[in-house]
C-alpha cells in the first residue's frame, strides 16, 4: 500500500468549526430528553423515565451512557420487552443520525476555507495526505463534489448501479473509522457490516427514497462497540488506519479531544505518539479538558484554537 506523509485525525470539533450547528457530544446531551422529537416516542419515554428514577440527575442520561445501556442489553423479561427494546435501539440510532444531519449550508467564508484546504490535500498518483475521521457527517463529501472524488480506502459500491459521475483524477482520501451517514446496508443483506453488503447512497440518488427510512451504518458513541466490529467493514478500515499511522511522518489532530471514556481509541492512537505534531482543540485556557490533554500529551503539543483557523496554515 502507498504510505501517506501526513495524516489529519478529525473529531467533532472539526465539523463544528465549519458548521456551527453541527452538534458535538456535549450538544447532543443537551437534547436529552426535552428536545427529543415526537418522531422517537420510545426513546423520549425511556429517557424521561430514567431521569425520574434518578431523581432528575442528568449525569445518568448522557448520550454515551444511554447508547451503552441500550445497545448492550441482552436480557429481557418478556417477548414484549424484547420487541420494545428493538424499537428503542432503532430510535436511538435514528435520533443520533438525524441530529448530526446538516441543518444549513456552510457560509461562503467557511465553505471557501474548507474547499481551499481540501484542494491543498488532494492526492493523485503520489499520495501524501489522509484524513482519519471519527465523524459520521458528510461535510468533506459535500465540499469536494465539484473538483475531486472521495476515496474511502475500502470498496463501497454506489447504491445506484448505473450511477454516472464526473470523473476527477484527484482524490480526497478519508478513512471513516466510525462509519458514515451516507453508508447503508444493502437491501436484504444478512450481515449488514460485511463490506460486500454496504452501499454508498446520496440524497440526490435515484435509490435514495428506498433507503431514506433506514439507519445509516455507523458506530455510535457507546462503550458497547463490539457488536459493530463483527463484520469485515470496520475491521478492514481500522487495520488500514493502523498501517497508515505506523508509516506516516506527521500526524495532526483537529477537534478531537481524546475522550478518556474510550480506552480502546486512546491505546490505538497513543501507540503513534512519537509522530504527533499538533493537537488542536477549541477550549478556553484553564478548561479541564484542555488541562487533561496537556497533561496527557504535553503543553507544547496541545493548542487551543478554532479548527478552521488552524487549517488556514496549510492553505
Amino acid at each position: 500500500m502507498t504510505n501517506y506523509q501526513r495524516i489529519f485525525i478529525l473529531g467533532s470539533g472539526f465539523s463544528k468549526s465549519f458548521s456551527p450547528k453541527m452538534p458535538t457530544l456535549k450538544d447532543l446531551n443537551l437534547l436529552i430528553p426535552s428536545e427529543i422529537s415526537a418522531e422517537f416516542p420510545q426513546l423520549k419515554s425511556y429517557c424521561q423515565n430514567l431521569l425520574n428514577m434518578c431523581n432528575g440527575d442528568r449525569e445518568y442520561i448522557n448520550i454515551e451512557s444511554l447508547a451503552t445501556g441500550i445497545l448492550s442489553s441482552q436480557i429481557f423479561t418478556s417477548e414484549k420487552e424484547r420487541i420494545l427494546h428493538g424499537s428503542l435501539r432503532f430510535e436511538l440510532l435514528r435520533f443520533i443520525a438525524k441530529a448530526i444531519e446538516p441543518k444549513e449550508s456552510l457560509s461562503l467564508e467557511n465553505s471557501g476555507i474548507l474547499k481551499s484546504f481540501l484542494k491543498q490535500s488532494m492526492n493523485s498518483k503520489e499520495k501524501k495526505t489522509l484524513f482519519l475521521s471519527f465523524n459520521y457527517d458528510t461535510l468533506i463529501e459535500d465540499a469536494i463534489k465539484d473538483f475531486a472524488q472521495i476515496d474511502y480506502g475500502v470498496r463501497i459500491e454506489r447504491g445506484d448501479r448505473y450511477y454516472k459521475k464526473q470523473y476527477f483524477e484527484n482524490t480526497i482520501d478519508v478513512l471513516k473509522l466510525h462509519g458514515s451517514l451516507n453508508w447503508f446496508p444493502v437491501k436484504g443483506a444478512t450481515d449488514p457490516l460485511d463490506i460486500k453488503n454496504v452501499c454508498h447512497v446520496e440524497k440526490e440518488d435515484k435509490s435514495y427514497p428506498i433507503y431514506a427510512e433506514d439507519t445509516p451504518i455507523y458506530i455510535p458513541m457507546a462503550h458497547a462497540k463490539e457488536s459493530f466490529l463483527r463484520g469485515s467493514l470496520f475491521n478492514l478500515i481500522w487495520n488500514k488506519a493502523h498501517y497508515y499511522l505506523t508509516n506516516a511522518k506527521e500526524i495532526y489532530f483537529v477537534g478531537y479531544g481524546f475522550p478518556k471514556t474510550d480506552l480502546n481509541n486512546l491505546e490505538f492512537l497513543l501507540k503513534h505518539k512519537e509522530r504527533f505534531k499538533k493537537v488542536v482543540v477549541y477550549e478556553k485556557e484553564g478548561h479541564t479538558d484542555l488541562n487533561r490533554l496537556q497533561k496527557l500529551l504535553g503543553k507544547d503539543m496541545v493548542y487551543s484554537k478554532d479548527g478552521k483557523e488552524f487549517l488556514k496554515e496549510f492553505i
